[in-house]
C-alpha cells in the first residue's frame, strides 16, 4: 500500500498544474473599473500579456499590491510601442501615471507604489500615447507632460480625478507585456486546486 501511495503521490506532483505567474488577456480586457479584467490565479503575478486592438483601445486589470513600497509595473524591454501606464483605486480614483519611463528606457512606461496609500487591490491600465483618462466632465485627469515623470493627477480634471472614459486619441496599438515586481493576483482565486498529500491519503486509506 505504501508503494501505491508513493506512486500516486509522485504522479500527482508531476501532473499537478503549477501556480500561474503570468496572465494572458482573455478576449478584450475592459477599459473602466466596472469591466476591468481580473486575472485568475494565486500568489505572485509577474506579468500580464495582452494586446491593444486599436490606437483607441485601453485595457484595465485588477492587481493586488501587498507592499506599496515594493511595487513596480513596467513595459520597459517587453513592449515595443509607445505606452502609457495608469494606476487607479478600485472605485476609479486616479493615483499614478507615467508616459515615458523616468529611468530613461525610452517610450515605454513605469509606475510604482510611490503614490499608493498602502497595500491593497488596485487597477492598472495600459494605453498607447496619447489615449488619456478623462473624468465625468470630459477633462483630462493628468496633463501630458512632463513625459518622463511618474505623477499624481495634475490635469484640468484633477479636482475630480475619477476615470469615466478615455479620449481615444492614441497613436499606436499591438501586443504588450506589463512586467511586475511586488504584485499578486486579486482575490487569491485559483482556477485549479492542486492535489495535496492529505487528499491522496483520504482517497487511499
Amino acid at each position: 500500500m505504501r508503494t501505491l501511495l508513493a506512486l500516486v503521490l509522485g504522479l500527482a506532483l508531476a501532473t499537478a498544474p503549477a501556480m500561474a505567474q503570468i496572465w494572458t488577456e482573455e478576449g478584450d480586457a475592459g477599459d473602466l473599473p466596472g469591466n476591468a479584467q481580473t486575472p485568475i490565479g494565486s500568489g505572485p503575478l509577474t506579468a500580464i500579456i495582452g494586446s491593444l486592438s486599436s490606437s483607441a483601445d485601453a485595457d484595465m486589470y485588477c492587481v493586488s499590491v501587498p507592499d506599496a513600497g515594493a511595487f513596480v509595473a513596467t513595459t520597459c524591454g517587453v513592449t515595443t510601442f509607445d505606452t502609457q501606464l495608469w494606476l487607479f483605486a478600485g472605485d476609479g480614483l486616479g493615483l499614478s501615471f507615467n508616459d515615458d519611463d523616468p529611468a530613461g528606457c525610452g517610450l515605454q512606461s513605469t509606475v510604482t507604489g510611490v503614490f499608493l496609500p498602502g497595500g491593497g487591490e488596485y487597477l492598472i491600465a495600459i494605453t498607447s500615447y496619447s489615449n488619456d483618462a478623462l473624468n465625468a466632465g470630459g477633462l483630462e485627469i493628468w496633463v501630458d507632460s512632463p513625459f518622463n515623470v511618474e505623477r499624481q493627477p495634475d490635469g484640468a480634471g484633477a479636482g475630480d480625478p475619477y476615470i469615466v472614459s478615455w479620449d481615444g486619441a492614441g497613436f499606436s496599438d499591438g501586443a504588450y507585456q506589463i512586467a511586475f515586481t511586488g504584485a499578486e493576483f486579486c482575490g487569491g482565486a485559483t482556477a485549479v486546486e492542486p492535489t495535496t498529500w492529505g487528499t491522496i491519503k483520504s482517497i487511499y486509506k
